[in-house]
């Protein structure tokens, strides 16, 4: 090392500013004020030859590479041929003698290693990052293939993710962190990969990290459906028209509760008994679904029923239920408090439906009922009509099981 009177004040600040940013260095350690280290470090005051010899007691051979006018005197070959191997053999001694703790401490010191960008693959997130991936979910909803909600819910977890893992995503940062979540909170770890999973495909593009998210699946009961006779003799106590109409048209098809509540009136085709729905939202799909004998009577009904109701409320409008829906709803959950004493959530009327037709018709019919099948094969297979009145037929014979959907009982 040269003799202090050859290291020029820019030198000695440079190292000084290396050791201060690595927290190796305090003011008492050097025997001087806060303020005064902070005047050396502006360049204000000169860096002394007493402090200088100092700072290079502290200093290790990477704080000195970090110096131009100091890397001449690092010796890299010693670092390489001594201290690693050093520090090998003894880590390597310790993992023998603590073989359980040894795997954690070799994940704890490759995330710490990824964390300062000195192995594996680490993308710090920028600003420039995050604005991408507005203006990505904007483009998402505004395609249509992502609903504003689900758009904030991505966001907000992304956020609160990266907050958590500190803006650095690499490989084993990301794995160790959504498993250490999961066993807090498996639903919020899963939310947390699928918005990671979304940002590093489409915004940061690397296939390292991607590949590293795990998939992470909740496990959750699945809520009970209800029966064929609890659900009709909801239908037969429910008064009201919509609401009435709204559960035949559930029970008939099998379609999402928001599915139907967007229905168009000429959607509707009661000579083919067919609801021509045809919609593809992304993750969720809606092509054609049938109207069984009874629902398409009591539609005939409920119709007319609707053309007098807009008539005396002056409403114009062309959906087939022009209600609110906590008021179809509420004359639902009334009916079924009345009848049953209890409730059920109508949107689990699907899963009844699927699995009653499921004991019927082929997978694959079913699965273009329930919008489940690809958009290609429903559009070569079932846009002719004839293909379409032989489903039917099969169609009608599962739901002449079913009391209080057919003309005439079993």
């Amino acid at each position: 090392m040269p003799p202090p009177s050859e290291v020029p004040q820019e030198a000695r600040r440079e190292l000084l500013i290396v050791l201060l940013r690595s927290g190796r260095v305090k003011p008492r350690q050097l025997g001087v004020s806060r303020a005064y280290v902070y005047m050396m470090k502006r360049g204000e005051r000169p860096v002394p030859d007493h402090i200088l010899e100092r700072l290079l007691e502290l200093a290790t051979d990477d704080d000195l590479a970090q110096v131009p006018f100091f890397t001449r005197y690092v010796d890299f070959s010693r670092v390489r041929g001594l201290d690693v191997d050093r520090i090998v053999r003894l880590f390597l001694e310790w993992a023998r003698a603590n073989p359980a703790s040894a795997k954690l401490a070799y994940e704890t010191i490759g995330l710490e290693l990824e964390r300062l960008g000195l192995t594996g693959r680490a993308v710090r997130v920028t600003e420039d990052h995050m604005e991408e991936w507005r203006l990505f979910l904007e483009a998402r909803v505004r395609e249509g293939r992502m609903s504003p909600r689900t758009a904030r819910e991505r966001d907000r977890y992304l956020r609160r993710a990266l907050e958590e893992i500190g803006w650095v995503l690499g490989p084993q940062r990301v794995r160790q962190y959504l498993r250490r979540e999961a066993l807090e909170s498996p639903d919020r770890a899963a939310h947390e990969a699928k918005a990671l999973r979304l940002f590093v495909k489409h915004i940061l593009g690397d296939r390292e990290i991607y590949e590293a998210i795990p998939s992470i699946k909740p496990r959750h009961e699945r809520p009970r459906a209800p029966s064929w006779d609890e659900i009709c003799r909801v239908i037969e106590a429910v008064e009201w028209p919509p609401a009435k109409a709204y559960l035949y048209v559930l029970a008939s098809t099998g379609m999402r509760p928001q599915t139907v509540q967007r229905l168009r009136v000429d959607q509707v085709r009661l000579e083919e008994r067919l609801v021509w729905v045809w919609s593809d939202r992304g993750t969720k799909r809606d092509y054609f679904d049938f109207l069984a004998s009874r629902a398409a009577e009591y539609m005939t009904f409920y119709l007319e029923w609707r053309r007098l109701y807009l008539e005396k409320h002056g409403i114009r409008s062309e959906r087939l239920f022009p209600v609110k829906r906590v008021r179809l709803y509420s004359e639902i959950y009334s009916s079924m408090d009345r009848v049953l004493g209890y409730r059920f959530e109508p949107r689990l009327i699907r899963h009844r439906v699927t699995d009653h037709l499921a004991q019927y018709l082929s997978a694959f019919d079913v699965n273009a009922l329930t919008g489940h099948a690809p958009r290609s094969i429903v559009e070569q297979r079932y846009l002719q009509r004839d293909a379409r009145e032989e489903l039917l037929k099969r169609y009608d014979e599962a739901m002449s099981r079913v009391p209080c959907l057919s003309s005439s009982p079993p």
